[in-house]
């Protein structure tokens, strides 16, 4: 019933870390791995890259909702398949961060 919020809190999320990057790696809501901490310019890095990949799977993913939502499936297991790709998303999505910062 709500799974057309997940794609938007992406969608939000990317906006932010991509235009709004915090200037301090401490602040309480950021990007924060061992690997992002490296540097200001790693972290800086990190938020933008992270951010663009989200914006743009948070898009793909509103469009799979609504090409979901026109399959005559039941609601627990459209709401199922969607909630894992999105978790599937989030995790790629951290991996590859991860995988570029450290290149």
């Amino acid at each position: 019933m709500l799974d057309f919020l997940l794609p938007l809190l992406l969608i939000g999320l990317g906006v932010y870390f991509y235009f709004f990057t915090p200037e301090n790696q401490n602040q309480t809501f950021a990007y924060r791995t061992k690997a992002s901490l490296q540097s200001p310019e790693t972290f800086h890095y990190a938020h933008r890259y992270l951010g663009m990949f989200w914006l743009v799977l948070g898009i793909c993913l509103w469009f799979v909702y609504l090409i979901l939502s026109f399959i005559p499936l039941h609601f627990f297991v459209r709401s199922s398949l969607f909630f894992m790709l999105f978790l599937l998303t989030l995790f790629i999505s951290i991996i590859m961060t991860e995988h570029k910062i450290k290149q």
